[in-house]
């Protein structure tokens, strides 16, 4: 017993003590137990055995006292002396064997006394709660250990063990873990943790049957310093971060002696909050930082909500500068190796930016974390990017055997015109390029109908299904005016094309399965028109952008800017300057708009239903089924509620095919993005949108409320 024991150490502590109790029975009154057990001890032995000492002994008697007596009858007297001399010399072997018997027997029982003994009262002393319990998780037998864990001096024979337990124990699930259960992945059941008493438990099971009843052992190993030890390591893990200055070149206007003072304040500023946060800090490259910490420090940063955005902020405020400093952070909280983490900095940083900077991007293990962004993006003055951007497009399109352009669903003018823009672009490399859109949407009547006469447009219109077929293994799907793959005009491309290219100026919102081959998102650009304006110009001689091209790409930049009022800057009037140098008329541009009285009266119809919410925030709603052409109208209405007197944003909703949609729209004090962002949509600070499905207008409008009220709490909460 002891030898079996010791070697415990290769068996899981319950397996021992099963062990123990299946080699030395206990009594069951010696262990506490109101069980009788029907076998082992607790039976009265049988009177007579026939195979035992006893009964030998008894049986050789009657044996060599019969050989007597007939030899005395039959060989006379000599003989029936040897007989009995036989008989003698049995009786004395008989009662040696009998003594040593005894002996033997008497020695066993005592040394099964001694170790049951020795064994309940290593079990009942044991320092780990043991519990022997039934299938339905009654208790039946238990230690002094399991007695003092559940801070109960009462018996608690015949107690479920779920009332000491936190959370409900299941005991399929014991089942499984106490038989080895093999899982579908191939693995063993995991093992179960238990909460009694503020302490987690993680129990060792064992399978015990006795009399075709079936018990488990269970041993309660605290868990108390493994999750200590645990928690301490994972707050000492290293966590790695990029931090980026946006626009400090920009916000001083190239003056080097203002440009050296700003960034030496942001430098000591960011230093300062390094050290607060016992972490380093190191400068990589030019207004690019490599911030590493321990991960104990992350709560503080997400509690205080990456406060260091509003303080490096603040810079700008007390130079009296217009334009405001700002800094971008990618976080990594997720990652097993420090390349891995690096790598994921790199891509948190790489979504900050895309999303118009201002603002921290934690990645953990189960998705992102947006703080921030609360800035309108400061717009480059540079084309440096363009010009990167349009030299790899090129090489791309070369490569490619036909060319795919697509935009969002319910394609506007800036959408269409971003497409007929790349679709130029890829016809002078490919032969094969199609632009898939609702041929039949009202909205876009005007623009094809001043593309029909061009013969080179005759066929590249195509459908979502006529598309699907023009799938080749070389094809490049080129996604302009939409970042979003939920958002495209056929997202089933998207999923079977196999090289692709994102343009936009929507903050991105969303990580694609597969990385696409070039991503070109400027949320700091008016509208997708005017990136496609400035690719063209680094890739296009002049000239070869027909008239009709560019007075769609103009309308474009008219719708998203609002006739020029906002949103602009430096880059927009240039891409306006070089349309106008390619033939572009803007009266032309402006006659895509042009709309029938029965639209127009469409329109007053959002507007005879608007509500004012929490004084500054109206909101329109068009009753009733709504026709495709009514989400235009819709973004119309809401740019014509923000001259109300008060508002400050503005939302239109109206229900098409099943679908909400919300366009939304600020004059820069609230981000709306940020708001449609808490329904799956996206957009800018100032213009975004939104589509809820399987719900009613109604709903819809509460879902909305909801969200603004959120936003409004976030953006009031103080920082602790």
């Amino acid at each position: 017993m002891l030898v079996f024991c010791s070697r415990s150490h290769h068996m899981g502590m319950s397996s021992c003590i099963s062990a123990v109790f299946s080699v030395s029975p206990i009594k069951t009154e010696n262990i506490n137990c109101k069980h009788k057990s029907k076998g082992g001890y607790g039976m009265k032995r049988k009177i007579f055995k026939p195979f035992s000492e006893d009964g030998g002994f008894y049986i050789s008697l009657l044996i060599f006292g019969a050989f007597s007596v007939l030899s005395g009858l039959i060989g006379g007297f000599q003989l029936a002396l040897i007989g009995l001399s036989f008989l003698a010399f049995a009786v004395i072997m008989v009662v040696l064997l009998r003594m040593v018997y005894a002996t033997r027997d008497r020695a066993q029982k005592a040394g099964q006394a001694v170790m049951s003994n020795v064994t309940l009262d290593f079990i009942m002393h044991f320092e780990m709660p043991v519990v022997i319990i039934s299938t339905g998780g009654d208790i039946i037998w238990y230690n002094k250990s399991f007695s003092k864990a559940a801070q109960n001096t009462s018996p608690l024979y015949n107690f479920s063990v779920q009332e000491f337990l936190a959370e409900k124990l299941s005991m399929e699930r014991v089942k499984r873990v106490a038989e080895r259960t093999i899982t579908r992945d191939g693995e063993e059941e995991r093992p179960i943790l238990v909460t009694m008493r503020g302490v987690q438990y993680r129990l060792h099971l064992n399978l015990m049957q006795s009399a075709g009843t079936r018990y488990y052992i269970t041993v309660w190993q605290d868990m108390s310093q493994i999750i200590e030890l645990a928690r301490e390591l994972t707050a000492r893990n290293p966590l790695f971060a990029y931090v980026a200055v946006d626009n400090a070149a920009e916000a001083t206007g190239f003056l080097q002696t203002e440009y050296r003072t700003i960034s030496a304040k942001i430098a000591i500023l960011l230093k300062e909050w390094s050290d607060s946060l016992q972490g380093v800090l190191q400068e990589v490259e030019k207004e690019k930082y490599l911030f590493v910490f321990e991960e104990g420090k992350l709560e503080q940063l997400t509690t205080q909500k990456f406060e260091i955005l509003d303080k490096v902020r603040d810079i700008s405020m007390s130079t009296g500068s217009s334009t405001p400093i700002t800094v971008s952070l990618g976080v990594a909280a997720s990652g097993d190796t420090l390349a891995e983490k690096e790598r994921i900095a790199t891509q948190a940083l790489d979504l900050a930016l895309q999303r118009g900077g201002d603002q921290a991007v934690l990645k953990t293990r189960t998705g992102n974390e947006v703080y921030g962004g609360r800035s309108k993006s400061v717009q480059k003055k540079t084309k440096v990017r363009s010009r990167v951007v349009a030299g790899e497009l090129v090489n791309l399109i070369k490569k490619s055997g036909n060319v795919i352009i697509m935009g969002h669903k319910y394609a506007d003018h800036d959408s269409v015109g971003a497409c007929i823009g790349m679709a130029r672009l890829a016809m002078q490399y490919c032969n094969k390029v199609n632009i898939v859109v609702n041929i039949n949407d009202n909205n876009l009547k005007n623009i094809f109908r001043k593309l029909r006469g061009i013969s080179i447009y005759r066929d590249v219109f195509v459908d979502g299904a006529t598309a699907q077929d023009l799938i080749e293994p070389d094809t490049l799907l080129v996604a302009v005016d939409v970042n979003n793959p939920a958002h495209f005009e056929a997202p089933e491309i998207y999923k079977n094309a196999s090289k692709m290219v994102v343009i936009d100026h929507h903050r991105k919102t969303i990580e694609y399965d597969v990385q696409p081959s070039i991503t070109y998102i400027e949320p700091s650009a008016s509208s997708a028109s005017e990136l496609m304006c400035e690719i063209l110009e680094q890739a296009l001689e002049p000239g070869q952008l027909l008239k009709e091209e560019a007075e769609v790409l103009f309308s474009g930049i008219l719708l998203d800017t609002k006739q020029f009022t906002r949103n602009t800057g430096v880059r927009t009037f240039a891409a306006a300057l070089f349309l106008r140098g390619e033939g572009a008329n803007p009266n032309e541009a402006q006659m895509l708009f042009k709309i029938e009285l029965s639209e127009f009266v469409r329109e007053a119809m959002f507007e005879n239903n608007v509500v004012v919410y929490r004084n500054i925030i109206a909101i329109s709603v068009f009753k009733g089924e709504a026709l495709a052409g009514d989400k235009i109208a819709a973004s119309k209405v809401a740019e014509r509620l923000l001259g109300v007197e008060g508002v400050l944003a503005s939302f239109a909703l109206c229900e098409i095919d099943g679908t909400v949609h919300i366009s939304a729209r600020s004059s820069g004090t609230i981000n709306v993005q940020l708001v449609v962002e808490k329904l799956g949509g996206g957009g800018h600070l100032s213009v975004a949108g939104a589509q809820l499905s399987d719900m009613g207008i109604g709903e819809a409008k509460d879902k909305l409320k909801y969200a603004i009220m959120e936003y409004v709490k976030a953006l009031n909460k103080p920082n602790p």
